[in-house]
């Protein structure tokens, strides 16, 4: 199972870069914002489910695909 730390992690370093576009009207800061939570929250879902997956490092691949396409999907629903 992914440690809090990490996830946290993972949290921390995705909305950090949701604050990288400077200049942005409040609607574009907006939607950005939307749109990176959506991204981390789908990644961080994704990869508590990957993370019940498999054992050893089947698991480790597991949880990393999950957190891969569970951050695609998040973004997709997010952005549009």
């Amino acid at each position: 199972m992914i440690k809090r730390p990490a996830i946290i992690g993972i949290a921390i370093v995705g909305l950090g870069l949701a604050g990288c576009t400077p200049g942005a009207t409040p609607e574009q800061r907006e939607h950005e914002f939307g749109c990176a939570a959506g991204t981390v929250s789908g990644a961080v879902v994704g990869g508590v489910i990957g993370s019940f997956i498999g054992a050893g490092t089947g698991q480790i691949i597991a949880t990393g695909a999950g957190a891969a396409l569970g951050g695609y999907a998040g973004n997709r629903l997010a952005c549009g």
